[in-house]
């Protein structure tokens, strides 16, 4: 008695679920209540715009907390780990005409940021333009007097050790690093938190423009030392670093961007015995704006250290982003620059 009851709901089962899959064949969801459905599910979730990508983000995401992180770009740091998550990555010079970059992290989190090392003025400069907090180790001696003088947001390793770690399979100095989780932490304990912001403006039909010039290819060479170059790929931005992909060790993905920023300002070497630089990023200057397979000759200008840095085209007039990440170059005027 008990199997025949058992067939008569596994039929009915099967039945009814004969009935749903036709009733959906015959009466299948409009495109316009897919629309009503997905925004349903965005309203229920809000959501939110990067300031610093000009995406949608859900609210969670929103409430990340940023960041910006020192990291190097000798050739035994290589590959870093991290930057792929970056939503900005600024690229310039330090000492040897070694370059260096700093990371500003929002919407993705890094299980693994590094090799962490030491800070420059200049990096105080972009990171207060953002008014956000910064990991390093060490620093140069005027940077390092900065960031006392002013109170700045500093998350020094050599006073948070316990918020980075060495990683032995790496030599030293090449072998520090933290984490998202980690230097959020370190956040919440200073009470740095600070909410996301910048004066970026974004617009990606501003890129659909067919008279834009065609940029597929970009190559700077920043000196005898070292070439970055960029080859445009499915809307995206694919990075080299002296004719080698530059990957992510965290995850084997290749660096990408959908906007190319070559900002021009003044390099002043100094006449001391580390050979260090200094980076005029207060004032004004020339560039190019890249992004979509297409780049416009833009100028920039900053009128101080807490101000935004505006970027017009060569009018004067309003250029916008494209929505996505941006790796920010910073040369002076003895870079060579190619955009085919």
């Amino acid at each position: 008695m008990l199997w025949i009851m058992v067939t008569v709901l596994m039929v009915f089962s099967f039945s009814s679920c004969k009935k749903q899959e036709s009733a959906e064949l015959n009466n299948p969801i409009s495109e316009e209540q897919k629309v009503k459905e997905d925004n349903v599910v965005k309203e229920q979730k809000r959501m939110m715009i990067s300031p610093y990508t000009g995406e949608e983000i859900e609210e969670d995401t929103y409430k990340n907390i940023p960041f910006m992180a020192v990291v190097e770009n000798h050739r035994a740091a290589r590959p870093q780990s991290g930057l792929s998550s970056a939503d900005i990555l600024f690229e310039t010079l330090a000492e040897g005409g070694i370059p260096r970059f700093i990371a500003l992290f929002h919407k993705n989190n890094a299980d693994e940021i590094g090799p962490i090392r030491s800070i420059r003025a200049y990096f105080l400069d972009i990171a207060r333009e953002y008014n956000l907090p910064f990991a390093h180790c060490g620093g140069s001696p005027d940077a390092l007097e900065t960031i006392r003088n002013k109170g700045l947001m500093s998350l020094n390793e050599f006073a948070y050790g316990p918020y980075y770690y060495r990683d032995r399979s790496r030599r030293a100095p090449h072998n520090l690093y933290t984490s998202s989780h980690r230097i959020t932490k370190a956040i919440e304990k200073n009470d740095y938190i600070r909410q996301p912001q910048s004066g970026l403006e974004f617009d990606e039909n501003f890129w659909k423009n067919e008279t834009l010039t065609n940029a597929n290819d970009i190559k700077i060479v920043f000196n005898g030392f070292y070439t970055t170059s960029y080859i445009f790929e499915n809307g995206l931005y694919k990075k080299y670093m002296n004719g080698e992909i530059a990957i992510d060790k965290n995850n084997n993905n290749p660096l990408t961007a959908k906007n190319i920023i070559i900002q021009i300002a003044k390099l002043n070497y100094r006449n001391d015995e580390k050979g260090r630089i200094d980076i005029d990023l207060i004032g004004k200057g020339e560039g190019f704006l890249i992004s979509n397979g297409k780049y416009i000759k833009i100028k920039w200008s900053r009128a101080g250290v807490k101000s935004n840095t505006k970027i017009t085209d060569e009018k004067g007039n309003q250029v916008y982003f494209n929505v996505g990440n941006t790796h920010w170059c910073i040369v002076d005027h003895s870079a060579k620059i190619e955009i085919k």
